[in-house]
């Protein structure tokens, strides 16, 4: 319920009208849009605790333009049912004007620049952004929020709970928010689980038009495929099969939790961390070759990284477990030539 109420002092900031809303406004958010804002060492603890949860108060609030000045061009959702960076993630990643509200980029005449040359898919994606946005009058009311979850339009604690433990009954679902993880990374796989991620397929239904396929091996990309059926996902889930002694790895979140059960029955408080650690490892590496055109690192080292870093979040006594296991993944992936094609299954047998 914390993070439900810490979403309703935002809405109330963005929102309200009396004098402590106007005093936050004025030291912390300023000329800025809300999804502009950064977690400093200088903002008072409070403040970056809010910040915290910006991302699930923002999946559940789109802007309302009028004036422009306080919704963001890129971030915000003002313009069909995702924010433009979500629609456009490629153009975002070279844009120049990538900060500005709405009403800078109206002021602009909706021009973009853009740090590379563009070829044709992204001219197609550029021209599609302009269709969207070129008819747009800007008005002189404020720009103000509504709340998605809501049928009226206003916030309330109750929708965003229940969106966000919409199958309290599930038990992955529990997990994510019980895990000693990064609130970043529990929303990370709450978006999983409900197959909201950006993976091209999810893309594609939002009216992308670029290439369905994965960058690893050429098939149509989802979640379930790019976590447990592409050649890399494959290769990673080899090497946590060889560090837990089996002979199987699993295709599924489903077979996951079966898997990992059987394989490791006393270590249930670890099971989400080693899941998250290697989702959210896969997701990096593929987001730097698919939007930040980079160099693959083996996915298995960013995951032991991952995990070794998460277990200062847990309890003294697990830590030491946690690193151990982390350093066996590392050795592993560095004996295996990482760097070279994944090896796919290595001798792995499916489970049925």
């Amino acid at each position: 319920m914390n993070w439900s109420l810490l979403c309703k002092w935002l809405w109330e900031i963005e929102m309200g009208e009396g004098l402590w809303q106007e005093i936050v406004r004025k030291k912390y958010i300023k000329e800025h849009c809300v999804s502009q804002l950064k977690v400093k060492p200088t903002n008072s603890p409070v403040w970056n605790d809010l910040l915290k949860v910006r991302e699930i108060y923002l999946q559940g609030r789109v802007m309302v333009v009028g004036n422009g000045k306080m919704t963001d061009f890129w971030r915000d959702t003002w313009c069909g049912a995702c924010s433009l960076q979500d629609k456009f993630p490629e153009l975002f990643e070279i844009c120049n004007e990538n900060s500005l509200s709405v009403a800078g980029m109206a002021q602009r005449g909706w021009r973009l620049s853009f740090r590379r040359w563009l070829d044709e898919r992204k001219q197609n994606q550029l021209r599609r952004l302009l269709d969207m946005i070129n008819s747009f009058a800007i008005g002189r009311e404020d720009d103000r929020p509504k709340w998605n979850w809501e049928k009226s339009g206003s916030f309330s604690v109750k929708s965003t709970y229940k969106h966000l433990f919409s199958d309290e009954s599930n038990e992955p679902n529990k997990r994510i928010w019980r895990a000693k993880i990064p609130l970043k990374i529990k929303l990370f796989m709450w978006l999983v689980f409900q197959n909201a991620i950006l993976t091209k397929d999810n893309l594609l239904r939002r009216g992308w038009s670029g290439d369905e396929k994965c960058m690893f091996c050429s098939c149509d990309e989802s979640i379930t495929h790019l976590f447990f059926e592409c050649s890399m996902a494959k290769y990673v889930w080899s090497m946590v099969a060889m560090v837990v002694g089996a002979d199987c790895r699993p295709t599924t979140f489903e077979q996951f939790w079966v898997w990992v059960k059987k394989i490791m029955p006393m270590a249930g408080k670890y099971h989400m961390v080693g899941l998250a650690g290697i989702c959210w490892a896969l997701w990096r590496t593929r987001n730097n070759v698919c939007i930040e055109d980079k160099k693959v690192r083996s996915p298995i080292d960013i995951a032991s990284s991952f995990i070794s870093f998460w277990a200062e979040l847990q309890a003294e006594g697990d830590r030491a477990e946690l690193e151990e296991g982390a350093e066996l993944l590392r050795g592993i992936a560095l004996s295996m030539h990482p760097r070279e094609a994944p090896p796919g299954d290595i001798g792995m047998v499916l489970l049925q």
